[in-house]
């Protein structure tokens, strides 16, 4: 059991390994003592003019791993006292390496609710494998309807008052997914080793790494909205 612990852990951090350098094209105030260690994705619609910008910074890392890409820069800028940042640009450099850019800030007060106003309200996101480099396709079913997703692209659904998501058939999993009252969305993905949250307001909330032994995982709804910047949008 111990032996399969340290592989899993192993898992994790090697990928993160690979996506170490993180350079700060410009910096701002890196004095700020957030009281909470969040990373809150802001709306390209929301105005920053009385934000404290932090900096700007840029990762490099491989296509078949964006995730630790965002993981790499959103380590460093909470040790910088950021706790929000702005969607730059992500662009592919060869075949093998790609470049995220995030611009970083320290808000505090109405500024997150603010935001959140912005952003999409009621809706299901499925995200297929983030290898930007693969070719595997997931199929899946959504009520009685079934859909493939390809590697590198996202799916968006209403939120109803409940909607059914299986993967697998009948030796898979079985989602229910209610309509929010509060009107968040629901980020889902197929893979085994997700970012954890997925149901939480994209307003607060704190980024991990975590295990996910089922079928249907969830996405931490910050880390979501900036794949939906990398990812394409399925036909």
């Amino acid at each position: 059991m111990r032996k399969l612990i340290l592989f899993m852990l192993l898992l994790v951090i090697i990928p993160n390994l690979r996506a170490q350098r993180v350079e700060f094209i410009s910096k701002g105030d890196t004095l700020q003592k957030p009281d909470y260690q969040q990373f809150i994705y802001i709306s390209d619609s929301t105005d920053v003019s009385n934000s404290i910008f932090v900096g700007k910074a840029k990762c490099i890392g491989e296509l078949k791993n964006v995730i630790a890409l965002f993981e790499s820069i959103r380590s460093k800028a909470i040790g910088y006292g950021a706790n929000s940042f702005k969607f730059e640009s992500y662009k592919k450099l060869n075949e093998e390496n790609g470049e995220l850019v995030l611009s970083l800030y320290f808000n505090e007060g109405d500024f997150f609710e603010n935001n959140a106003q912005k952003l999409p309200k009621n809706k299901i996101y499925i995200f297929g494998v983030q290898n930007l480099l693969s070719d595997r396709s997931q199929t899946f079913k959504l009520d009685d309807t079934k859909y493939e997703i390809s590697a590198g692209t996202y799916m968006e659904f209403d939120r109803k008052d409940e909607t059914r998501i299986n993967k697998g058939g009948f030796s898979g999993e079985t989602v229910y997914v209610k309509k929010s009252d509060e009107d968040f969305c629901k980020f889902l993905s197929f893979s085994g080793i997700n970012v954890n949250g997925g149901q939480a307001n994209p307003a607060s909330g704190a980024v991990g790494v975590s295990f996910n032994t089922g079928k249907i995982n969830n996405i931490e709804p910050n880390l979501a909205l900036a794949l939906m910047k990398i990812y394409k949008l399925a036909p």
